[in-house]
């Protein structure tokens, strides 16, 4: 594919910025104390197709590009 980020020697995609209009958070706050951590998690696509969470200044976190 073209259009997908590079991919270093370890295969981790160097993209870190989120897609356009993809970010969002979960709400997962009337679950119960077990999935209390992942409440206000923000999440964003990369254009690689992973869909992955983003640090405090709103970069995508290092993934892997989804093996096809």
């Amino acid at each position: 594919m073209a259009d997908t980020p590079a991919v270093t020697a370890d295969g981790y995609c160097t993209n870190t910025t989120p897609v356009l209009c993809s970010i969002r958070t979960l709400n997962t706050k009337n679950t119960g104390p077990k999935f209390f951590r992942l409440h206000g998690r923000r999440y964003g696509e990369c254009p690689c197709g992973r869909e992955v969470s983003l640090t405090e200044r709103d970069r995508l976190r290092r993934h892997k590009q989804p093996q096809e």
